[in-house]
């Protein structure tokens, strides 16, 4: 991958692997797009985010709103799984579902950002670990 810096997390077993897909590396608020680039069979971030602007065309909404890339994700085999709580009805941290989880691939809502997780590893441009996870998409 080019554009990487591997970092290894402070504690846990989990890594983080700071990426950015954007074929000019740049950091625009693109969160959306590049988790879905990540997700992508292809990892080809311009085709992503056309087939984003296209599904928010048709939908008079930017290619960030969830209705967007949700409908992205359900067109590309992905499944929405609720957001887990823990059994005394906390949220769990998505670094502590990540190591609760180290073989699940999936794309993680977290408060205001879309983010990919690799088999254990978090793959953004920024560690968002400690941010508690929302709803996840899986590959079925």
């Amino acid at each position: 991958l080019e554009n990487t810096r591997i970092i290894d997390t402070r504690g846990g077993d989990n890594m983080w692997i700071q990426y950015n897909p954007n074929p000019h590396n740049k950091n625009v608020g693109d969160c959306v797009i590049r988790a879905l680039t990540l997700a992508d069979d292809d990892e080809d971030y311009l085709r992503v985010y056309r087939e984003l602007f296209e599904i928010g065309y048709k939908k008079c909404r930017l290619p960030n709103d969830k209705l967007v890339y949700e409908k992205w994700l359900l067109d590309h085999g992905w499944t929405k799984i609720k957001m887990p709580k823990k059994p005394n009805n906390k949220r769990f941290t998505l670094r502590e579902y990540i190591d609760d989880n180290p073989d699940l691939q999936f794309v993680a809502s977290i408060s205001r950002h879309l983010t990919f997780v690799d088999r254990g590893t978090l793959i953004d441009t920024w560690n968002c670990s400690s941010k508690c996870l929302g709803n996840y998409w899986i590959k079925v």
